[in-house]
C-alpha cells in the first residue's frame, strides 16, 4: 500500500510540475490570467505543498523543528486552492456579481481557516502523529477543498453544455473531452479533501494511520494526475481512441 501511495503522489507531483511549467511558458506569451492561475494552483498544491509537507514529516521523524516548514506547506496549499476559486470565477462567470461575491466569501473563509490553524497550533499535527484537538484541522481541510469542488462543478456543467453544442456542430470534440478530463481531475482532488476531512474528524489522525484512507487518496491522486496529463498532453493513441481529428 505504501508503494501505491508513493506512486500515486509521485505521479501527481510530476504531472502537475510538467503541466504547470508548460502553462507558465504559455502565460509568458499570452499574459492571460487563467494560465497564471492554473500555474499557481498546480505548483502550490501539488509541488510546493507536497514537497514541503514531506520535508516537515521527515524533520518531525528526526526530532527536528518543522514548524516553519509546515506553515509554508500549509500556506502554499491555501494559495493554490484560492487560485482555483479565482479561476472558477474569472473563467466561467467573469461578469456575474454573484460569482464575484461567492469567490470573495470562499477566499475569506480560507484566510480565516489558515489563521485559525496557525493560531491554534493544530497545524503541527500535519507533520507529527499526534491527535488533533477540536474541529480546526477538519474545517481547514474543508475550506481548502472548496476550490477544487467549485471548479469541478463548473467543469462538468460546462461539459454538459458543450455536448449539446457538439451535436449541433458548434463545439470541438477535443475541447469537450479535455473539459471532462479537467473536471475529473478536480473532482478527484475535492473527493480526496472530503476523505481527509472525514478521517480527521472521526479518527483525529492523518491518513497514514489507516491503509484504506491513504490508499483511497493515493488512488484519487493517480486519477487526478492521469486526468491532468491527458487534458494537457494527450498522446496520439488517446486522440484516436476518442475520435479526435
Amino acid at each position: 500500500m505504501k508503494a501505491l501511495s508513493i506512486l500515486g503522489v509521485g505521479l501527481f507531483m510530476l504531472t502537475s510540475a510538467a503541466v504547470g511549467a508548460r502553462l507558465l511558458l504559455l502565460w509568458r506569451r499570452t499574459r492571460r490570467l487563467p494560465e497564471l492561475l492554473l500555474t499557481i494552483a498546480l505548483w502550490c498544491i501539488s509541488v510546493l505543498g507536497f514537497a514541503l509537507g514531506v520535508t516537515a514529516r521527515l524533520c518531525a521523524a528526526g526530532a527536528g523543528a518543522p514548524g516553519p516548514i509546515v506553515i509554508a506547506a500549509l500556506c502554499a496549499e491555501y494559495v493554490g486552492c484560492g487560485a482555483l476559486v479565482v479561476f472558477a470565477w474569472r473563467v466561467f462567470h467573469p461578469s456575474e456579481s454573484w460569482a464575484k461575491g461567492l469567490a470573495g466569501v470562499l477566499l475569506a473563509l480560507m484566510l480565516a481557516a489558515l489563521l485559525a490553524e496557525i493560531g491554534s497550533g493544530q497545524f503541527m499535527h500535519y507533520a507529527d502523529a499526534g491527535l488533533i484537538s477540536g474541529p480546526i484541522v477538519p474545517l481547514g481541510l474543508a475550506a481548502r477543498g472548496l476550490g477544487p469542488t467549485w471548479l469541478a462543478y463548473e467543469c462538468f456543467r460546462y461539459h454538459a453544455m458543450l455536448r449539446r453544442r457538439l451535436e449541433l456542430g458548434l463545439a470541438e470534440l477535443s475541447v469537450v473531452h479535455r473539459v471532462a478530463l479537467w473536471g475529473t481531475a478536480t473532482l478527484s482532488a475535492s473527493t480526496g479533501y472530503a476523505i481527509s476531512v472525514v478521517h480527521r474528524a472521526v479518527f483525529g489522525t492523518g491518513l497514514e494511520a489507516h491503509a484504506w484512507a491513504l490508499g483511497s487518496v493515493s488512488l484519487l491522486a493517480f486519477v487526478s494526475a492521469i486526468g491532468v496529463a491527458l487534458a494537457f498532453f494527450p498522446p496520439p493513441f488517446y486522440r484516436r481512441w476518442v475520435g479526435e481529428k
